[in-house]
This record gives structure tokens, sequence and C-alpha cells, in this order.
């Protein structure tokens, strides 16, 4: 029996054998399972651990670099770039640690968490922009020494060292290219879901950029043909023509004072000086072979024929042509570029180069040069044209002066000028294509309204037609508006404003050159301004009609090239505002919005949109 019957032990091991197997293998895999877990855990926790060490050792060093950037800079600015060199090579050591701790393949993969990625993405650009900045533009800056700096564009006693633009050349050209690269990288983060210290830390370095590649990329430009265009192949002639928004124009004022420079072998002089009262008449043969008739029938008789008169036009390249013509038929002599200059302009100017003192003795600066110009001088010099001549050559010859001499900050110079270019208050044309270039890089060209996809622009553009100097009392308003008239026409209305901001009871006691001595043909009384709008409408469009509070006598419809214009008149006594009243039919034109531009002026208009029925 014990031997054939199996033991209740036995049978029990035998019904079970075929899992036993299995059960092993769980029992022996479930402890990797959890360890393979544990690790990763392990690593994750390791690698955040390692990419928050490293994002602290960017932090530090770039926050270490932070005042460094900012002391080489200034130095190099000061033209003391010699004496940062130690400050560059320790500048260069806490760049490169915080660019090798943003980078490798465990940070990378960090980038790649939603939620922390973008902010670790951020960091690394921030880190390799520094990086670039200081060993590609920075360190080369300051090896060059005192060589590189603002300074080596200033010229001392008259004179510019073109050996050491030439030298610097190379450094300039890398820096810049450095620099653009750094802006389209910083510009290129998306900083809304960043944390504050990241955006923070985008927004410092983008700042930084921002501030100093214009300007490099300006040197960058200048420098190459500079050489030339200070006549080291050969003299160059160029000339300056100061004008005087206190008698408007739509260029921005009367051609007054007028300097020709020539510039041979880096040394800049003054060769002649002239005022526009100084130039004869040219004849009418002269005016028609450089105007076309509608210009001359839409700016009337001076045009074309008056030095003075030239800036009738909002066309540089226009009054530039008539201006170089002038000087060459009547002085014998040649000037491929004219540069326009207004008070506000100048006293831009004179914010770069400080005070000057005139010859009388007396202090010009960038606070009282406006109010002098456009109004003192012809209070002081009340019945002496000539007098009021000599004071404006010694003021545009001493600021010149100052410049060509040295005293001058060469940052606050190029401020100055783009300021003034963006305002058209600084303005040249050249018939040297080098020159040419430049100027529109620079934006001191001009323009005139443009169409855009989304806008149909108008231009606005004042003159005085009193022969005073009452514009210094001149402020503007300009309303501009669209409408669908019921007749089914499509209208844009323009609305100019001027306002005589005299004092009634001070009309007594200025000068008649101010007031235009009332005995100027027009019969117009003493302290009254007169002016006419000039609305340059779309191309395409029709001016529709001229209406305003002010007889429309001498009011007009005309056009240049292929712009319909609108002369509108405006007389506003002292503390009275009088308006034009200018409508034009776009209805051939798409319908788009209105965007306005208006020249140069003592004071800006206020502009607003308008409401009217049709």
């Amino acid at each position: 029996m014990t031997d054939e019957m199996p033991s209740r032990r036995s049978i029990k091991d035998d019904s079970t054998r075929g899992e036993k197997p299995r059960q092993r293998a769980r029992r022996r895999r479930w402890p990797w399972v959890v360890g393979g877990v544990v690790l990763l855990l392990l690593a994750i926790v390791a690698g955040a651990v390692w990419v928050g060490t490293k994002a602290l050792t960017v932090k530090d060093e770039l926050e270490a670099a932070q005042p460094l950037l900012s002391t080489v800079k200034q130095k190099v600015l000061a033209g003391e770039a010699s004496s940062a060199q130690a400050d560059a090579n320790v500048l260069s050591e806490h760049a490169a640690k915080a660019r090798e701790a943003a980078s490798g393949p465990v940070w990378w993969l960090a980038e790649q968490v939603p939620g922390v990625g973008p902010n670790l993405s951020a960091v690394r650009v921030v880190a390799e922009t520094v990086s670039d900045v200081v060993d590609q533009a920075v360190v080369p800056a300051v090896d060059l020494g005192d060589t590189l700096s603002p300074s080596v564009f200033r010229p001392v006693d008259g004179a510019v060292d073109l050996a050491a633009i030439e030298s610097v050349l190379p450094v300039l050209e890398q820096s810049s290219i450095v620099l653009t690269s750094a802006k389209e990288n910083v510009g290129a983060i998306d900083t809304s879901t960043l944390i504050g210290p990241v955006k923070n830390a985008v927004d410092q370095i983008d700042s930084m950029v921002g501030e100093i590649e214009p300007a490099l990329a300006t040197a960058k430009s200048l420098a190459p043909v500079l050489p030339g265009l200070l006549g080291a192949d050969g003299p160059k002639n160029y000339l300056l023509v100061f004008e005087n928004s206190a008698e408007v124009r739509p260029l921005g004022g009367i051609a007054g004072a007028q300097i020709l420079v020539t510039a041979d072998q880096g040394r800049v002089t003054i060769a002649q000086q002239a005022s526009g009262r100084e130039f004869a008449f040219e004849s009418e043969q002269f005016a028609d072979s450089h105007l076309p008739r509608e210009a001359r029938d839409l700016f009337l008789v001076p045009f074309g024929v008056q030095s003075q008169n030239n800036t009738l036009t909002p066309r540089v390249d226009v009054a530039a042509d008539l201006t170089r013509s002038m000087w060459q038929n009547q002085r014998g002599v040649t000037a491929d570029t004219v540069v326009f200059v207004d008070p506000i302009a100048l006293s831009y100017i004179l914010d770069a180069t400080g005070p000057i003192t005139l010859p009388d003795g007396s202090l010009l600066n960038s606070q009282n040069s406006t109010d002098i110009l456009m109004n003192g001088v012809y209070q002081m010099y009340a019945e002496d044209a000539d007098a009021q001549d000599a004071y404006f050559a010694a003021v545009a010859g001493t600021a010149f002066g100052a410049i060509m001499n040295g005293k001058v900050d060469i940052p606050k110079f190029i401020t100055a000028v783009q300021k003034a270019g963006e305002e058209r208050r600084l303005l040249a044309s050249s018939t040297d294509q080098i020159v040419q270039d430049l100027v529109v890089d620079a934006g001191l060209q001009g323009r005139l309204p443009q169409e855009t996809e989304t806008s149909h622009q108008i231009g606005v553009y004042l003159s005085d037609f009193l022969g005073s100097k009452m514009d210094y009392y001149l402020r503007t308003a300009i309303a501009v508006g669209q409408q669908q008239c019921t007749d089914g026409t499509r209208k844009v209305r323009v609305q100019v404003t001027a306002t005589n901001i005299l004092d009634p009871a001070a009309v007594e006691g200025l000068s008649t050159f101010i007031t235009g001595a009332g005995g100027n043909g027009f019969r117009i009384p003493l302290g009254d301004l007169r002016v006419f709008t000039y609305v340059y409408a779309p191309e395409g469009s029709t001016i529709a009609s001229i209406t305003g509070s002010t007889s429309q006598e001498d009011s007009t419809t005309g056009t240049d090239q292929s712009y319909p214009v609108a002369r509108g008149v405006i007389q506003a006594a002292p503390g009275q505002s009088q308006t034009a009243t200018i409508d034009i039919d776009v209805s051939a034109l798409p319908e788009k919005q209105v965007e306005t531009l208006v020249g140069p002026m003592l004071a800006n208009p206020d502009m607003t949109d308008l409401q009217f029925t049709c």
C-alpha cells in the first residue's frame, strides 16, 4: 500500500509543479524592476540637481560679468581701452564659464522638459550671446588699445587721422557682425512664458545689445568710406545750408547762412561762407531747366530763381540741385553733397558740442539757440539785415569749428544726427552715389507720402507767404478723417488750423523783420501771420475742394510729379486761430486707413482724428 498509494504531500507537490518556475521568475524579476525605477528616479533627481547647479553657475558668472562689461564699455567709449585689459580678461573668463555651464547633453535634455525647458533654453542663449560678444567684439576692441574709441572719428585741429580709421576697420567689421547676430538671437526669445529672473536677464542683454548695435552698425558702414569722403583721394566739397524755421518752408525753413566745406587728406576747412541774400536772382531759363512748370506754378515765382527759396519744395534732391547749381553759376564751385540743417537740429548738435562762444562774446547753447536764432536776432538787429546775416554766419562757422576742433561728444553727436534725421530737420542729397547711400542708410534723405499695404498717406507742409519771421509764433493742429459720402464717393478731409500765439499787446515792440513790415504788398496788418498749407494727396486721388475761415483767393490745386496737391491759405491775427480745409476724393483708390506726414516746423502739430459728414 505504501508503495502503490502516493502520500498527500507528494500529490500536492505534483499538482503545483507546472506553476512553480513562473512564480520563481516573478519573484526574481520584481526586485530588478523596482531597482530600475529607483535608479531612474535617482538619475532624474541627479540630473535635476546637476542642471540646477549648472544654472546657478551660469547665474553667478553672468552676474559677475555684468559690472565688468559695463566698465569695459565705458572705458572704450572714453578712449581708455588700454586700461580695460585686465577687466576684459576676467570678463572673458566669466563668460566662458557661463557658456560651458549651460551646455552638454544633460542640459539639452532638460531643455526638452515642458515648462522648465524654455527657461533653460533662454539661459543658454543669453550665456552664448554674452560669450560671443565678449570674445569676438569686446576683447578684440580692447586689444586695439586706445586706437579704437569714438575719438578715432573726432577731428583734432581740424583734421581726422585717416590711418587710425583704416587700422580699426577689421575689428569694426567683426564686432558689427557679432552684435547684429546677438541682437537677432536674443530678439528671437519668447519671453512670455519665462520666469522673472530669466526674463530680466534676457531683457538686460537685449537692452545692452540694442544700445550698442545701431551705433556700431553706423560706424561699420561709415568707416570704410570715410577716408574717401575726407579727401584721401582728392579734395571733396560739401555745402551746408542753415534754414530758419521762423519763416517756415516745406523743407524746413528759409535758406540762410551757407558754408562751403572742403575736405582734403582728412583736413576739413571752411572754404567760403555766404548768406542766401548774397546770391543774385537766376534767370527764368535757369529755373525752367531745373524745374517743371507745374512745380513753379505751385510754389510761386521765387522758386527756382532765388537762393533763399530753394527750400520751397519738400523734395530734398530738388532743393539740393538748385543750391548746388547756383553755387556753380555764381561762385564757380561744384559741391556734390548739400546738407540742410534747421534750428532745432542745430540745438541737438549743440548738445553734443556744448555751448559755443560767438565773436561778440555771447553764448549759444542747446537751450537758448532756437529762441535766439528764430526770434532774438531780429530784435537785436532790428534795422540791419547785414548784421543779422553776419550773426548767422558766425553761428554756423563757430558751430562747425567746434565740431572740427574736436570739441564734440561723438556718441551724443551720432544721437543728435539720428534724432534730427528722424524728424527730417537734418537732410542731405548727393550726386556721389557712395555718399547718397550713406545718406539713405542714416535716414537723412527725407521722404514724401508713401503708399503701404494698409494705408494711404498724405503730406502736410506749411510755407510762409508774408516775407516775415512770424512763424516763430505759429502753432498748428491737424485733423484728418475719411468718410463714405451719401453721393457714393469716399473722401478724406484734412483740416489745418494755425494759431498765432503772439500777444496782441506785444506787436508794437517787434522788429519789422519779424512782422513783415506791413508794406509788403499783401496789405497784411502788423502781427498777422500768413501761411500756405500744401496738402499732398495720395497718387491717383483728386482734390475735391479747398475752403477755409480765411479768404482762399490765393488757393489753388496743382501737381508735384504724380502727387495731386492742394494749396490753401491761412491768415491769423495775434491770439487768433484760422483753418483751411481740403477735401480729397479717394473713391478710385482701394479703401485703407489714412496716415499723415507733416513737414518740420518749430513746434510739432497736435494730431487728431476728424469726424465729418459729406
